[in-house]
């Protein structure tokens, strides 16, 4: 089964200089957690998601309106190519613990997106791949991996 006969389509995007307000809207009006970022030439330059938006809301004092996606959104994005095989989608998804993967053609332009929601529905139906391969795909992605060790005593507890 390949990436095409799964993936959503078509995509909702927007480009850099969209505002974080704009960008929150539209994820709001169709329920998606995830923007994909492309320049003028329709290639993909970035990736915003619902959490990158609301933790640079509330780490600046900036109006949403005043914040361009740009400034926040992940320039290293991975994706796959629309005709590859699901089963390479999935283990892009679990090297790269992430839960959604734009789809792009040869030239880098943007196609659709694949969700591990997308393999799930669509690709139990269509009998692309096995619920062994999602529910260990779902293992490694949501590993919380913490940045930084600590110990109770590493951390002040005092009041003050």
């Amino acid at each position: 089964m390949k990436v095409r006969e799964i993936m959503t389509e078509p995509l909702l995007t927007c480009v850099p200089e969209t505002s974080l307000a704009v960008a929150a809207r539209l994820m709001g009006e169709t329920n998606y957690g995830t923007l994909p970022v492309i320049d003028a030439h329709g290639r993909l330059v970035g990736i915003i998601t619902d959490r990158d938006i609301c933790l640079a809301v509330a780490r600046t004092n900036r109006n949403a309106l005043n914040v361009a996606v740009h400034e926040v959104m992940t320039p290293k994005v991975f994706s796959v190519p629309v005709d590859d095989d699901v089963h390479a989608a999935l283990a892009a998804m679990k090297e790269a613990r992430v839960r959604r993967l734009p789809v792009r053609d040869e030239s880098g332009h943007l196609k659709g997106m694949l969700s591990v929601e997308d393999v799930v529905v669509r690709g139990l139906e269509g009998g692309g791949i096995n619920t062994a391969e999602i529910v260990e795909a779902l293992r490694v992605i949501y590993t919380r991996v913490p940045a930084i060790e600590t110990t109770a005593t590493d951390v002040d507890l005092t009041p003050g």
